[in-house]
Order: structure tokens, then C-alpha cells, then sequence
């Protein structure tokens, strides 16, 4: 069973949630609720959960700095956002914290139990691969600005590529570029990413960019052109094109199924 730590301020919601959805049908299983970022935290340190819903705003301590110190504590767990937010900068802070998914309140229960049934799925077949990708420890010799050498493991080379990119989404990014960053061949590092993600750099880069496009188009009212160049497309035909082949519908389409003028 899947661990789940429920994190929001209001009292009826986090009831809500921990009754309504059907966490014993979905293979996990209710580790903790905290009303406040600070319980949060504690209940993650002891319970090590593997996913985390959270609000995005409360008091003292929002959902994102809440999760940047999950991150600091070395939790992994994956996390969903519950948000009311309207704010560009927020999605792309989220990414970079390596928040999974988003969901915008008003809630609604049976797309929230979707998320979380896949992303359930994507976390047990991460565990899966890193049982047998950590069964053979991989290192790679890289040389530091001093001429000494250090080992970096591979996961450690992998989270260097993963936050150069999502700091990043709104600039070309090459795999000549991400292999010199971490001083090793286009080619090593091209296989040590398909082997961490099961998809190609460009594949992975573009997930990012439509995640990030897709949060603020239901979420902020900054024009579709400005959304695009702020995840890296200057063209606006060429991002409704992107866009439109990864989701099926176009920016416009998206942002009127999806809108939500809701702000907590």
C-alpha cells in the first residue's frame, strides 16, 4: 500500500478528502492529515509518504515552501497541488520543486481520483525500476572546476539535468548543452535518461513545457502568446501546434474546458 499524507488548512476539505475518495481501492493508504505545513512535516519525516496532496495556500507556511522543505529534508514523495491560484510564477515553482500534477479547486472528486490513480501507477513502476537500476551502482568520473575528480551516482547526474531543464522551460535546451553541463558524452547521457524516465530528453523537456502551459492557461490570464514564449516557444503557431498534438485540443480549447476564475 501506497503511503498518502493530506495537508490543508480547512478542516472540511481534508475530512473530504480522506472519506470521499477510495484509498483502499486504489492500493494506498491514509498515513497522516495536517492542517498546517509545519504537522506536515513532521508527519513526513516519520511516515515517509509517497504521495502528498496539498494545498497550495495556507497560512504561515504555503504549499510550495512546504514542499521545498520536503525536498530539503531528502523526501522524494510526489505531490499534488490543490490550488485557487491565478499566478504565472507558481507554476513554474511548482515544476521546479518537482510537484507532479495540480488540481483547482472547487474540487472535483472523481478527476482528483483519476490523477491520483495514475500517478499511483507512475510511482510504483518507479520503484520498481530503481530496485533493479540500483541493483548495479553506476559512476561516472566527472571533473570539477579544481581538475579533481569526484563520483557522482547516476541519480545524482540525473536531478542536475532535471532541475537545469525546468529552471530552464522558457530557453532551447540541447542534449549537447545538458551532457557539457554535466561533463559527460551526449551519448551516455542520453542512454542514463531513457534508462531514469523511459523517454527521451526531447520528450521529456516537451512534458514539461505542456505541463507548465497547461497549469497557467487554466490559471492565470496571460495571453496564450506569453504563455508560450514563457515555456520556451516564441512562435505562437508552432506552441498551438506542440500543444495541440500532446493534448488534442488547442491552447483556446484547453483553457475553456479548463478555466477556473476560483481564487481562495
Amino acid at each position: 500500500m501506497l503511503k498518502v499524507l493530506l495537508v490543508d488548512d480547512e478542516a472540511p476539505i481534508l475530512n473530504n478528502l480522506n472519506r470521499v475518495l477510495p484509498w483502499q481501492e486504489m492500493g494506498m493508504t491514509v498515513a497522516g492529515m495536517a492542517r498546517s505545513g509545519m504537522e506536515a512535516l513532521r508527519i513526513a519525516e516519520e511516515e515517509r509518504p509517497d504521495l502528498v496532496l496539498c494545498d497550495i495556500r495556507m497560512p504561515v507556511m504555503d504549499g510550495l515552501t512546504f514542499v521545498g522543505k520536503l525536498r530539503e529534508m531528502g523526501l522524494n514523495s510526489e505531490v499534488l497541488l490543490i490550488t485557487g491560484y491565478q499566478e504565472f510564477d507558481y507554476a513554474r515553482e511548482a515544476i521546479r520543486l518537482g510537484v507532479k500534477d495540480y488540481i483547482c479547486k472547487p474540487i472535483h472528486y472523481e478527476e482528483l481520483g483519476n490523477k491520483i490513480r495514475d500517478i499511483g501507477v507512475q510511482i510504483r513502476s518507479k520503484q520498481f525500476k530503481d530496485k533493479l537500476y540500483n541493483t548495479i551502482p553506476l559512476f561516472q568520473e566527472v571533473p570539477t572546476e579544481e581538475n579533481e575528480t569526484i563520483k557522482k551516482t547516476t541519480e545524482q547526474l540525473m536531478n542536475t539535468a532535471v532541475q537545469y531543464i525546468t529552471e530552464r522551460l522558457n530557453s532551447d535546451i540541447g542534449i549537447e548543452e545538458m551532457a557539457q553541463k554535466l561533463g559527460i558524452s551526449c551519448s551516455y547521457f542520453c542512454l542514463l535518461f531513457k534508462n531514469r524516465f523511459s523517454m527521451t530528453f526531447v520528450e521529456y523537456v516537451t512534458l514539461q513545457r505542456m505541463t507548465a502551459a497547461k497549469f497557467m492557461l487554466a490559471n492565470s490570464d496571460k495571453s496564450i502568446s506569453t504563455i508560450g514564449s514563457g515555456v520556451g516557444y516564441q512562435e505562437r503557431r508552432y506552441f498551438t501546434k506542440v500543444f495541440q498534438k500532446q493534448t488534442g485540443m488547442s491552447p483556446k480549447e484547453y483553457r475553456d474546458h479548463n478555466r477556473t476564475d476560483v481564487v481562495r
